[in-house]
């Protein structure tokens, strides 16, 4: 395996007890998002439901990364809500945002082909720079840490108000 200094990407998923709807539902209400993750500690200027996702919108929050916290400005790329005629159990939003020159990109996907089991998030990350070495910015154990405290955070939100 070649070691990247400049870019790297990461994946993480969780099994949510819950229909694409209701998922799809708590992921955009952002604005919600700091009641409910524990990684997110203010919001601003966030979408307020799935209608208010668009491609250009700009907004805002803040993580708690590892001791401090750190505002992060995002920009939306795409959302696709599930085209209810060519697969209307796949549902996807992505951001990106920019600091230190270090680029991530989110993508948090919605997939309910695991049958009636749930769905299936995940939520991906590629961190890319032209000119600083990524690790000591963004620490892989840490990103993943954060990762998965939210993705649990989402599945409970999801699991305890259907």
């Amino acid at each position: 395996m070649r070691l990247r200094l400049f870019e790297f990407d990461m994946s993480s998923s969780v099994l949510v007890s819950a229909t694409p709807d209701r998922v799809w539902d708590v992921v955009t209400r952002a604005n919600r998002w700091s009641d409910w993750a524990d990684v997110c500690s203010e919001v601003w200027n966030a979408p307020t439901g799935p209608d208010e996702w668009k491609p250009g919108h700009r907004f805002g929050f803040r993580l708690n990364f590892g001791m401090r916290t750190v505002p992060f400005n995002v920009q939306v790329r795409v959302v696709e809500s599930g085209d209810r005629t060519v697969r209307p159990s796949f549902r996807f939003v992505e951001w990106d945002s920019t600091k230190f020159t270090i680029t991530a990109v989110r993508t948090i996907s919605i997939d309910s082909e695991s049958g009636d089991r749930g769905c299936l998030v995940t939520d991906s990350k590629h961190f890319s720079s032209p000119v600083l070495p990524i690790a000591p910015f963004y620490p892989r154990w840490l990103i993943t840490r954060m990762t998965e405290s939210w993705l649990q955070d989402l599945k409970t939100e999801a699991e305890s108000t259907r």
